[in-house]
């Protein structure tokens, strides 16, 4: 009993404490970079702006904005996050949920096909003996 309850807590504690990584992607044009932002500020999306993308872009990649004061149509930047394990913890129940049903779905008329037999086995009729 208490294994179940220690599974159940070990679950929660995976989907609540998700590892989240967050990522910047700059747009210079027709040309995009994705960096990995790092995570010692509490919104990491705020380091997510020109400054930044200029900083780590290759070299040549956004040619004519050349800082970060350059008003620019061409530049843009996003900021999303992927890869936390409560995601990934959602996408393998369902994977798991599936796969499960499936296979109850292929092996129920075997199954039912076993109960019928048994039933009919065990089922007997008394014969009556006769003394005389």
């Amino acid at each position: 009993m208490y294994t179940i309850y220690a599974l159940i807590l070990l679950c929660i504690q995976q989907s609540v404490a998700s590892d989240i990584k967050m990522f910047c992607k700059c747009f210079c044009g027709s040309n995009s970079t994705i960096f990995e932002l790092p995570l010692i500020d509490p919104k990491p999306c705020s380091l997510c702006n020109k400054k930044f993308c200029l900083e780590n872009v290759e070299s040549g990649m956004c040619d004519g904005i050349a800082d970060e004061t350059c008003p620019s149509n061409d530049f843009r930047t996003t900021c999303f996050a992927r890869d936390s394990y409560k995601d990934e913890i959602i996408v393998r129940c369902f994977l798991i949920l599936t796969f499960t049903l499936v296979v109850c779905a292929i092996i129920k008329p075997y199954i039912e096909q076993w109960r019928k037999n048994r039933i009919t086995r065990s089922q007997y009729t008394a014969v009556a003996i006769d003394d005389n």
